[in-house]
């Protein structure tokens, strides 16, 4: 008699088999090239982000201060630089942009498993689990937001956070309990305050609608205590954000910048039909659709694609259907709905309502980073409708049915556009601002005949398969091919890849500038990129417009391309800027014409058509790239990184900004003064700084003062930055309306400023202690299980 063999271990395999397959098959002009993701953010942002903390974690130091931006702010304390996610040890391995693509790649089977592990988890099949995986691991969004990690990262975080919390209601352990909270800290981590405060509230909307023996009420207790341990663990990045948030711009944006990028109501229709609205950006067709149709006042879209194909949204639709008597089926897609109307933004009043009456929402902007969460919602909904159309077969067949018929109908109306343009030219002519742009229109018209024949065969191969009389297993497998391969039709090209050179290649302007500098030691010089058109070459140097864009825009030293190669820009762009210095790079012209040079800004990249603002006096062309209608000038009057000047004593920054204007600088310097200090006329001598030494948390001069004089230092202004005179401890003082002074009496003496970030230390023993404490707690009690298991045995 043959003795029994074990199961199979294949099911188990299969969605890690799944997960790195589809992965490969999808982003296969990725994978399989030396070409990295470029588009917007990864350029302007991550990758210099990133780089700094791997150089200065590989230097054996914590980075605390980032001074490439904004004349410099915290670097913890912005959140977005993700210093504690474990992403950033993987950059220490995988450097640069090609490091960043593949912890990106990466990210794909980690949303494939956790959403297939959370649907068996909640007692769906193999085949619906793995349905639901496929839905969300290649929704438009996730793949269209390959231009910002940090989004993504939470995005696929999401899944695992439910999923665990599901594990720990279900048997509540204090491991399990911990797994949970550390997954959802993970979230803030990555860089997403909003993610995180939705998916907080989300745990405990799912923990009171879950069948619980011991009732609602406990479950919602333990999903707070989730809650609370998460906020615990992520003190060491609560408690620095906190303590700057009263010095950044996002505490006091309006509801309009809040709301730029919302999700047009007609942008709906995609995740039905495919990207109807997307193109290369920056295109005056682009533009005009983004603009003129969609009312986003930028230049491009958050994201490209928002499609989860036509079966997906009748899988989920019959879940709804088939469980509509159900309070809780109705409690949660209204959540759903709440959340699709915050996406809406501007063209919603619910945002609008909680940016006012909920204050710590007004930090958060751009509606449409909700988006995941409906599509999240979605793929779930899609699984449970498959689960139940496989126990009810007359359902399915009717079912299946109707979504032939449906199909028959989205080809007719693809028809009707392809012939008559019903769509482009009928309907959406009303919803355009002014005169439609006839190129757009047709583009537009392709795209919705494209969508409409991919979601057209697709219900009707989907009424096929349901109808079919083959097992579930054959069924099940071609339901979730016909899903991947209608998200890859429309969703595979959304991605772009181009040439990692636009990374690792100096831009000719910081070429000139390093050589320039060559003989010169101190701090990295200052740039400033002013505001103004660029040219793109014709031919195309680079094999499409977007990667041209970008090395147009690499070329112009945008924000924060400089960092790259060592440079500093008195630009703001990220989000942890000062306010002081945020208010005055908006003052227009101003800034480059005469406010930068107070700020040690030597060079200024500039377009021909601005010119006229900036060659005069001390300027000078150092550069000029007339194929990208650039310039590179040098303001030889700038003043230096330090320096000694006479004080002015002002009441607060306002009267600050306006005595800039009579400013003779570099002897004198308007001091926000707490006690009046003594003012030398403006010929008085004054003292040298005779050495600096300059690194990101800590500045050392050496000066000779004469008398009556403070120091200043050309950094911004922040909280968390001390200073002493010869190791005596001396207040700091806004100077200029920006940056720090601070007073030295006369004679040779060392000034020292430091920084440390304000919250870091005790957030980083709130979170190292409870991590700690609960794991102790858990290994205490699992022994403590173990012990009572061996004893109940004997």
């Amino acid at each position: 008699m043959p003795e029994p063999t074990a199961p199979s271990s294949a099911p188990r395999r299969l969605p890690l088999l799944l997960a790195l397959g589809l992965t490969l098959v999808f982003f296969h002009r990725a994978v399989f090239s030396a070409n990295v993701f470029f588009l917007r953010d990864v350029q302007h942002v991550y990758v210099p982000l990133w780089e700094y903390w791997r150089e200065r974690v590989l230097g054996g130091e914590f980075p605390q201060w980032y001074p490439f931006d904004g004349l410099g702010q915290p670097y913890v304390g912005m959140v977005i630089s993700g210093a504690f996610h474990p992403a950033q040890w993987l950059s220490l391995v995988l450097p640069g942009a090609q490091g960043l693509k593949w912890i990106m790649l990466l990210c794909y089977p980690v949303a494939f498993l956790g959403m297939s592990a959370l649907a068996r988890r909640l007692g769906l099949g193999l085949g619906p689990a793995l349905l639901t995986a496929v839905s969300y691991t290649f929704s438009g969004y996730l793949v269209g937001i390959t231009n910002n990690p940090l989004y993504l990262m939470a995005a696929v975080t999401m899944p695992w956070v439910f999923w665990a919390l599901e594990g720990f209601l279900a048997a509540p352990t204090v491991g399990r309990g911990l797994g949970a909270a550390v997954l959802l800290s993970l979230v803030l981590f990555s860089g997403d305050v909003q993610s995180y405060a939705v998916c907080l509230g989300g745990l405990l909307l799912w923990s009171v609608c879950r069948p619980a023996p011991e009732g609602r009420a406990f479950s919602l207790g333990k999903a707070l205590g989730v809650g609370g341990v998460s906020v615990l663990l992520s003190a060491v990045q609560i408690l620095p954000t906190l303590k700057i948030l009263p010095h950044v711009r996002a505490s006091s944006q309006t509801v309009e910048a809040a709301m730029v990028w919302s999700v047009h109501p007609l942008r709906l229709l995609e995740l039905f039909l495919g990207p109807l609205f997307a193109g290369e950006s920056g295109t005056r067709t682009q533009i005009a659709i983004d603009e003129r149709l969609l009312s986003t006042s930028m230049i491009d879209l958050w994201v490209d694609s928002l499609f989860v194909g036509a079966p997906v949204l009748v899988l989920a639709g019959v879940a709804v259907a088939a469980h509509l008597r159900r309070p809780l089926t109705v409690l949660l897609t209204a959540a759903a709905l709440g959340v699709l109307l915050l996406a809406l933004g501007k063209h919603a009043a619910l945002y609008a309502w909680v940016f006012e009456w909920v204050p710590p929402w007004r930090s958060f902007r751009y509606p449409e980073k909700l988006m995941p969460f409906v599509t999240f919602a979605l793929a779930m909904a899609a699984g449970v409708g498959f689960e139940w159309l496989e126990r009810e077969s007359v359902a399915r067949r009717w079912v299946g049915g109707l979504a032939g018929g449906l199909g028959a109908l989205v080809l007719a109306v693809g028809g009707l556009e392809w012939s008559h343009q019903v769509f482009s030219i009928g309907w959406l002519t009303g919803f355009w601002e002014g005169t439609p742009w006839p190129e757009a229109q047709q583009r537009i018209g392709g795209q919705f005949v494209q969508g409409c024949g991919v979601a057209g065969v697709s219900l009707l191969l989907l009424g096929g398969l349901l109808m079919g009389g083959r097992s579930p297993v054959w069924r099940t497998g071609w339901v979730g091919a016909l899903c991947f391969a209608g998200l890859l039709l429309e969703n595979g090209s959304i991605y772009k890849v181009g040439d990692s050179d636009l990374f690792d290649e100096p831009p000719p302007f910081v070429l000139r500038i390093q050589e320039e500098r060559l003989t010169q030691r101190g701090p990295p010089p200052r740039l400033f990129r002013v505001p103004g058109p660029y040219y793109t070459p014709k031919p195309l140097p680079l094999p499409s417009l977007e990667e041209t864009d970008s090395l147009v825009s690499g070329a112009s030293l945008v924000p924060l391309v400089p960092a790259l190669f060592g440079l500093e820009s008195s630009s703001a762009h990220l989000p942890a800027v000062s306010w002081r210095v945020l208010a005055l790079w908006n003052d227009g012209p101003a800034w480059a014409t005469r406010t930068a040079a107070l700020f040690n800004t030597r060079y200024f990249v500039i377009s021909h058509d601005a010119i006229s603002l900036l060659v005069n006096g001390p300027r000078r062309v150092v550069d000029r790239m007339d194929a990208f209608g650039l310039l590179l000038l040098e303001d030889t009057s700038v003043l230096p990184r330090v320096y000694l000047a006479h004080p002015r004593c002002v009441a607060g920054p306002e009267e600050a900004v306006r005595r800039l204007r009579g400013l003779q600088a570099p002897r004198e310097v308007v001091v926000e003064c707490a006690a009046p200090l003594p003012e030398s006329p403006l010929e008085a001598p004054r003292g040298e700084v005779t050495a600096a030494r300059f690194a990101p948390e800590r500045v050392e001069v050496e000066v000779n003062a004469r008398g009556g004089e403070v120091l200043v230092l050309n950094d911004a202004f922040y909280v968390g930055w001390t200073a002493s005179v010869d190791g005596t401890p001396t207040p700091i003082l806004p100077a200029n309306g920006a940056v720090r002074a601070v007073v030295v009496p006369p004679g040779t003496h060392q000034v020292v400023f430091s920084y440390r970030t304000p919250g870091l230390a005790a957030g980083a023993w709130v979170s190292v202690g409870t991590l700690l404490v609960l794991l102790g707690a858990a290994v205490v009690t699992r022994r403590r299980r173990h012990g009572a298991h061996l004893a109940h045995l004997a």
